[in-house]
Order: structure tokens, then C-alpha cells, then sequence
């Protein structure tokens, strides 16, 4: 069930939770309005459309991607957790979580869309998180541009089932969960953090929901013993 930011708020105030300091909300798309998806997201590839308050790519080609537009991305921000949720609906593979991307995306044979103007003046750095890579066999960090891959692990990525993917990326490292099992934490300095993120997928068809961009102190009002954050924390895992 999606719960609003608004609403676990109100949640937080009724239970005598203070709140002092600002929300660090970078970036979230719970896909409710479509004219607002489309002023969000740059499709590079793929058949992308919103459909149930969902975002679903419908293409089952190789490299289908799109990424956060300029208008709602801080190129300088390279500290904060990206959260969504997705589900496979049919295919080979898994899901494509990408993060740390800057410049023009790999190809790979494709014709992609013009990418978001700030993005084409970047050099290259792309990772995306396959999971239930390689014909759904595998998972694994994956990076071109000279960052560093990893995080193998035996995940494969069943149909029809939703799955709450989270990445905590920092200038030193990131981290990788699964529905609440960390999986891997992978040093890495590249660039010190920065770049977009996105959603994608590779001969699957799959549908995304509730991204949300946030930053070291949550996406809520903080106050100063970490209360309300601690009251996100709960919420999210009773979803």
C-alpha cells in the first residue's frame, strides 16, 4: 500500500513526534499523474508509459532506459538513498536500477533518445544494479566509465512478484538492499558519488513504483535524537 510523505508526517505529529529541521526529500515519482511523469523522466530507449500508478516499460529489447530530467536532479548531490519498487511481468531477466549515471548512456547497438541537455556536456560514468542478470541467473553491480563493479550475489528476480529495492550511495561507497537484506557494500570513490538515477530493464518487461530520492538525514523532518526517522523506518516496513 502506498503511504504519502504527507501522510506518514501526520502520522508522526499524532503519535507526539517532533519535528524540527527540513524534510531531504531529492527526488520521488509515486506515478499518480502522468503529465507530471513525463516532465520527470527522459525515456532513452524502450516503451515506457504510467499506467496504475505505475511506470512500465513494455519493450522486451535489450537496454531500455530512462533517467531523471535536469529540472528535478542536483547534479552536485552524491549522498543520498534511492528507493523504488518493481516488479517483473514477463521476460528473461530481472531489473536495471541505475545510479551514479552522468554523460550519454552506453548504446549498445541502440538508437537512444537525446538525453537531458546537462548530461550530454558530461564524461560517460554509468552503473546500474542488474538483478536477475544474465538470463536471470545472477546479480551484480555493473559500471562503465570508470567505476568500479560488484556485489555478486545469487538473487534471481521472480514474475509477478514486487520487490523493494533500496541503494545508499555515498562519496566513498554504496550499498545495496533487497527487501530489507543488505546485500553488499562496495568502496568506491569515482567521482566522489555524483550522477542521476534511473530505471531499466534488458528483454523484460516490468513495472516500477514509488521512487523516492532522499537524503542522509531522511526524507522527513529530522528532530535532534532521530525520532522521526526512526517512525519512517517503521512505517515503510509495515507496507
Amino acid at each position: 500500500m502506498k503511504k504519502s510523505v504527507l501522510f506518514i508526517l501526520l502520522c508522526c505529529l499524532t503519535f507526539g513526534i517532533a519535528t524540527v529541521g527540513m524534510s531531504q526529500i531529492y527526488f520521488e515519482d509515486d506515478f499518480d499523474n502522468a503529465n507530471e511523469t513525463e516532465k520527470k523522466w527522459v525515456p532513452l530507449w524502450g516503451n515506457w508509459e504510467v499506467e496504475d500508478d505505475e511506470y512500465h516499460q513494455l519493450s522486451n529489447d535489450s537496454n531500455c532506459m530512462s533517467i531523471i530530467a535536469d529540472d528535478y536532479w542536483d547534479e552536485d548531490v552524491n549522498e543520498y538513498t534511492y528507493e523504488v519498487r518493481g516488479n517483473k511481468m514477463g521476460g528473461a531477466e530481472g531489473f536495471l536500477i541505475m545510479f551514479r549515471c552522468q554523460g550519454t548512456m552506453e548504446p549498445r547497438g541502440k538508437a537512444l533518445a537525446e538525453h537531458p541537455p546537462r548530461m550530454r556536456n558530461q564524461e560517460r560514468l554509468e552503473y546500474w544494479w542488474n538483478l536477475g542478470g544474465w538470463g536471470n541467473a545472477r546479480s551484480q553491480v555493473e559500471a562503465w566509465g570508470g567505476g568500479i563493479a560488484g556485489a555478486h550475489s545469487d538473487h534471481t528476480i521472480d514474475t509477478n512478484k514486487w520487490y523493494a529495492i533500496k541503494i545508499v550511495n555515498t562519496p566513498t561507497s554504496y550499498t545495496l538492499f533487497i527487501d530489507d537484506e543488505e546485500v553488499a557494500t562496495v568502496d568506491d570513490t569515482t567521482r566522489d558519488g555524483v550522477g542521476r538515477v534511473g530505471v531499466a530493464t534488458w528483454a523484460t518487461t516490468a513495472r516500477y513504483e514509488d521512487v523516492l530520492v532522499y537524503g542522509p538525514d531522511g526524507p522527513l523532518p529530522v528532530d535532534p535524537k532521530g525520532k522521526v526517522a526512526t517512525a519512517w523506518g517503521l512505517l515503510k516496513a509495515g507496507r
